[in-house]
């Protein structure tokens, strides 16, 4: 992959993720200051990136690391916790995605049509490979970037600066305090970690994670921002899609009122494309893990076992509550692990000299 390819990647899994419920999930924690609360989650996890850029020499992923720095029974634990993560997060998107579906384009048709259909795109997605995903949502990206940055304009004349006052919201203690809850929708940078080894030299790798933690980190906060501004608190916390309850607020004429929709078939492609990528790289995790020659064959059971899974929670409010839970054990597995191993590696490394 190239760096801009690997950027391209780094905004489309950070934002998709942020689409789905965030916005509301940071109001329900900092009020209407959660455009500070997401501002403060970016920072966090910018430092937290740029000390594991310093303690990571080593153009591998964790798993070969940690396979390196303690043999096998260590790599199969980490190869399992990463695979755990991953799943964690895809089955969160695979449960609301559907749902979104039903309510804004498909109302007569069943949520099980709809789950078998988004597993069969996700199953050929994955058959292509990380290149070829990685270069149509390179070419993609931007066309969505713009209908976004279109539809956030639109929704200009809606915005009112007394709905994210006062400033603090709730006061300091839920945004800088609770506000670490946040990182977890930085949480798919370990997906990239995974992908490490497509890359052409760990410099890239670093710089297009980079560039694209910046991006993606300013789209969340516009985003965050312009739902606030949009929507009054406390009645900004009873909506379970947020963007589409966003969409729905812009009207051009009679002839043109279902922004909804519109979003909503953007959005699609890039869902289709996460979820490849997301199924791509489960399978890779474990083929590492367990030494495996192939890692084709996994990827209808892993498509399978992951829709299954999504099922689990009774609707999305259960969905959301079950991820903002799963996310407290998350957070610091995921930022903290690389910077661990990346520290073992090194000591072993000067062990080796």
């Amino acid at each position: 992959m190239r760096k801009k390819e690997l950027t391209s990647l780094m905004i489309t899994v950070i934002v998709i993720k942020m689409l789905l419920s965030y916005p509301v999930s940071a109001v329900k924690n900092a009020g209407q200051a959660a455009w500070i609360e997401i501002l403060y989650a970016s920072v966090l996890a910018l430092a937290l990136f740029f000390i594991t850029a310093k303690v990571y020499r080593l153009k591998k992923d964790l798993i070969t690391i940690a396979e390196t720095v303690g043999k096998k029974p260590l790599k199969i634990i980490v190869g399992l916790v990463i695979f755990l993560i991953l799943l964690l997060n895809f089955s969160s998107t695979a449960r609301i995605f559907p749902e979104s579906v039903k309510v804004i384009l498909l109302q007569n048709d069943r949520i099980e049509n709809i789950i078998i259909g988004f597993a069969v795109v996700t199953v050929i997605g994955a058959y292509m490979g990380i290149k070829s995903l990685s270069r149509v949502n390179f070419m993609f990206l931007p066309v969505a970037g713009i209908v976004f940055a279109g539809f956030l304009l639109l929704l200009f004349p809606y915005y009112k600066i007394q709905n994210i006052m006062p400033i603090l919201g709730e006061g300091a203690k839920p945004i800088f305090v609770n506000g670490i809850s946040s990182l977890s929708i930085f949480s798919d940078i370990i997906l990239l970690n995974i992908l490490m080894p497509y890359t052409k030299n760990l410099n890239l790798a670093k710089s297009g994670i980079k560039k694209g933690l910046i991006i993606a980190a300013a789209v969340a906060f516009i985003t965050v921002l312009a739902y606030c501004l949009a929507y009054e608190y406390p009645a900004s916390e009873d909506y379970m899609l947020p963007m589409y309850q966003l969409m729905k607020m812009i009207h051009i004429s009679n002839f043109f009122s279902r922004f909804e929709a519109f979003f909503q078939f953007i959005w699609s492609i890039l869902i289709f494309l996460y979820s490849s990528i997301y199924v791509f790289a489960m399978c890779a995790v474990l083929q590492e893990t367990f030494s495996l020659k192939y890692s084709k064959p996994l990827i209808i059971p892993i498509t399978l076992i992951s829709t299954a899974i999504a099922r689990l929670p009774g609707s999305v409010s259960d969905t959301v509550k079950f991820t903002e839970l799963v996310s407290v054990i998350q957070v610091p597995i995921v930022f903290l692990l690389p910077i661990a191993l990346g520290l073992l590696s090194l000591k072993y490394d000067r062990r080796q000299q």
